[in-house]
């Protein structure tokens, strides 16, 4: 007892700090997960629905797991980072990601390049400049962060060019080519890399680029049925849009439990019902998988880790029976 008290008081007073090293997977069986990689990578190069993810890496300093990529479902195939300006500990990440055959891009967004303008030029301030040299030189700063990634997504929805006058035409016109320049420009540059369209393709003059993009992705929106999702997609289907390769995104539950009206449908889980939506066929299109923001959310499902993320993986790709 005289012993136990002074190991007791010792440790009281003296305090260590101790490492504490958890064996991965990889550790406790490499021949195991290596077998296991081989199977993830076939399962991704083989014909089945996508998965892209959206993740919000805005915290540099991370404190929890759900703030690293490597801790996303491993059958995500692509995972579009929302602040491109890497720290090292997500490269790392990254890198660890390519292992299971995931791919990790970011998105260039004319939206919220234009948003930020208007924001800017709220007050009738005209120190930024008109927006076709703010939106060159915002392209230009975006597009420097390429080189860490293995493709990218630009995104635009624009307005209705039916209802323009020709002079609101042309400056959509010219505003435009501004944009998609500088995307043709970055592709032709990086032929081995993936590009995605994101947004309403219907909006574009020139759908030239959709033609090289692996995706077209479409916000579901507002819709709260399968029937509202066709329609969106028939009304992006204008000439010169591909119609075999259209991608739904969709949000996953706030981490507010008070918000019941974000990634639901009334009351069952609107990442869920699009899921269930990609496994019906349809003639005229081809529903190619689901894109899901706000993937880190579900991390903290109390039903599980990314339990709802899993399960529209699996809804839309079911494991064979044997």
């Amino acid at each position: 007892m005289f012993l136990l008290g002074t190991v007791s008081l010792a440790s009281c007073t003296d305090v260590e700090s101790i490492t504490i090293h958890e064996s991965s997977v990889n550790e406790q069986n490499p021949e195991a997960y290596a077998k296991y990689l081989s199977n993830l990578n076939a399962y991704k190069s083989a014909d089945h629905k996508v998965v892209y993810a959206f993740f919000d890496n805005s915290n540099k300093t991370p404190y929890s797991p759900a703030q690293h990529i490597t801790n996303m479902p491993d059958s995500i195939d692509v995972i579009s980072m929302m602040y491109p300006a890497l720290e090292e500990f997500e490269k790392t990440d990254i890198e660890a990601v390519h292992q299971k055959g995931t791919k990790v891009v970011y998105t260039v967004s004319y939206d919220d390049i234009e948003a930020a303008y208007d924001e800017l030029t709220a007050d009738g301030s005209t120190s930024v400049g008109t927006f076709d040299s703010y939106l060159q030189s915002e392209l230009t700063t975006q597009m420097a962060y390429a080189g860490d990634f293995d493709g990218l997504i630009f995104e635009f929805s624009g307005e209705n060019p039916n209802f323009m006058s020709a002079t609101d035409l042309a400056a959509y016109q010219t505003t435009q080519n501004i944009f998609l320049s500088a995307i043709s420009s970055w592709q032709s540059a990086n032929t081995g890399k993936m590009l995605v369209f994101k947004g309403e393709p219907q909006n574009l003059l020139s759908r030239t680029l959709l033609s090289n993009c692996e995706h077209i992705i479409l916000d579901c929106g507002s819709a709260t049925t399968s029937a509202q999702l066709d329609l969106l997609v028939t009304s992006a289907m204008e000439t010169g849009v591909p119609t075999d390769r259209f991608v739904m995104a969709v949000s996953t539950v706030s981490t507010d439990s008070a918000d019941r009206s974000t990634g639901y449908w009334d009351s069952s889980r609107a990442l869920s019902e699009v899921a269930y939506w990609t496994t019906v066929e349809n003639a005229s299109f081809e529903k190619a998988g689901i894109a899901i923001y706000n993937v880190q959310n579900d991390y903290y499902s109390t039903a599980g880790a990314c339990t709802y993320v899993r399960e529209a993986i699996d809804i839309m790709n079911p494991a064979p029976v044997k």
